[in-house]
């Protein structure tokens, strides 16, 4: 066996590339590893305490999005002492930033402001040549981070997984875990973007940016190769360049204030505010958008990373309900059109499914399905149009038509299926464990005739039929 080492950032990287699809404790782990490299890599250049205060920052948001993964990051002294190590390399990049906002920005401001902008960057300047003439930093990251570095790699380079005797327990991937934790920021960061009331509201629009370096914090390990996570990745990544600039420009502002430097910081204001006025323009203003953006990359992911057995093979769990008709709710939802049919067969029965979206886009897979309702091991493959159209000829004895519609209902989506060959309308919901329990929401629960889980009847095997 190759040997493998935590302590080697090589190793970790590589491993990380393929964590989205390991058990969730172990996906959380490599995360964690991955920043306390990257925390490790120096501090004394200004790209350094940059590239520091990220990992260090996305190393607290691991804590907190995985905290019942990583027990060692709940332990009070090093959450303590990391906290202590944000705040000690703060002054220092907030000086950095400063000077680098007035070499940009400055120019662009009036012959006073300008004048006003040379006095706080002689200011800045002395500030910085101060702290580089003696070491806070070293001394804090000595303090703050070296003494808990071995504690923290012995404790992430272990975990263990616990197994009830008798069932066969299913295990979240990693992936799936992190799509939960999308959900659960996505519901945040909307109530955030709710109490935006104007350009002016800074606290509200602080806010929301934290939310989005959360977000990215979350997905970052991840965004350049999952396409499912790009798309949102991006977008909360010029979400938080746009506050972020407008964050510059307050803290000019305040130290411009404070400094009795008027015309400065009324010209650092009006930056701030532009910026401001931009983001609720792309985001305040359309709350729809931005929340079936955060929905759909969770969606994917939970599609991509299926729950699995022990064995590793991909587990199906779901509960099934039988309703007297479509609801509103569902209907409102833009359908996707299913065509699936079985191939011949008595013990394996390949299922050949087209999923036409509302876009027109078309998928094509092909799958296989082992074991009883409500938890079956299910394998799955996309195809080409082409391979669907040369084995669908062979469906013809068993046949599905129907009109899928979902309903995103916090962490889990309701599928409402309306068959087109009978008066037929059935609900699914997939489940992390057949030990969750299900809560009809409101919009479903007068529709619901019976629990149809456990009956074959409602299998789509068994309601396949001949087409002439």
């Amino acid at each position: 066996m190759t040997e493998w080492s935590v302590r080697d950032p090589e190793a970790v990287r590589g491993a990380l590339a393929g964590a989205l699809g390991r058990p969730a404790a172990e996906g959380a782990r490599l995360v964690a590893l991955s920043y306390l490299h990257q925390l490790q890599g120096g501090h004394e250049t200004t790209e350094q305490l940059h590239q520091a205060r990220v990992a260090l920052r996305r190393l607290r948001a691991a804590a907190r999005d995985h905290a019942a993964l990583l027990d060692v990051l709940r332990d009070r002294r090093i959450r303590r002492s990391l906290r202590a190590l944000a705040r000690a390399t703060s002054p220092r990049r907030d000086a950095e930033m400063q000077l680098a906002w007035l070499a940009a920005e400055a120019p662009t401001c009036g012959v006073e402001a300008q004048e006003e902008a040379g006095v706080l960057r002689a200011r800045l300047t002395a500030e910085l040549e101060q702290r580089e003439s003696t070491p806070p930093l070293t001394k804090a990251f000595a303090r703050h981070l070296d003494r808990h570095v071995d504690t923290l790699f012995d404790a992430l380079a272990t975990y263990t997984l616990h197994h009830r005797v008798g069932p066969s327990d299913a295990v979240v991937p990693f992936g799936r875990h992190v799509a939960q934790r999308l959900v659960h920021r996505g519901a945040r960061l909307q109530q955030r973007l709710a109490h935006v009331r104007d350009v002016d509201d800074v606290p509200a629009l602080h806010a929301v940016r934290l939310e989005l370096k959360r977000h990215r914090a979350l997905l970052a390990p991840f965004a350049r190769d999952e396409a499912a996570l790009g798309a949102w990745f991006e977008r909360a990544t010029r979400g938080q360049d746009l506050l972020g600039a407008a964050r510059d420009a307050h803290l000019v502002a305040q130290t411009a204030r404070r400094a009795g430097l008027a015309a400065l910081a009324v010209a650092a204001r009006g930056v701030c505010r532009a910026h401001h006025a931009a983001f609720l323009a792309d985001w305040c203003a359309h709350p729809d958008a931005v929340a079936n953006a955060c929905r759909d990359a969770a969606a994917a992911l939970r599609d991509r990373y299926p729950m699995q057995r022990a064995d590793g093979l991909p587990l199906e769990i779901e509960r099934k309900y039988l309703l007297r008709g479509c609801p509103p709710e569902a209907a409102a939802s833009a359908p996707r059109r299913i065509e699936q049919g079985w191939l011949p067969g008595e013990t394996l029965r390949e299922r050949l499914r087209r999923v036409t979206h509302a876009d027109g886009t078309v998928v094509c897979t092909r799958t296989v399905k082992l074991g009883r309702p409500g938890a079956r091991v299910e394998v799955e493959e996309a195809t080409t149009p082409e391979l669907f159209a040369a084995l669908w000829p062979l469906t013809r004895g068993a046949r599905v038509r129907k009109l899928r519609h979902v309903v995103p209902e916090g962490a889990h989506r309701w599928e409402v299926d309306v068959f087109l060959d009978r008066e037929l309308v059935l609900a699914e919901i997939e489940l992390e464990s057949e030990q969750e329990e299900v809560t009809v929401p409101t919009w479903l629960a007068p529709w619901v005739a019976r629990d149809v889980t456990d009956d074959v009847t409602f299998l789509n095997t068994n309601l396949a039929r001949p087409e002439p």
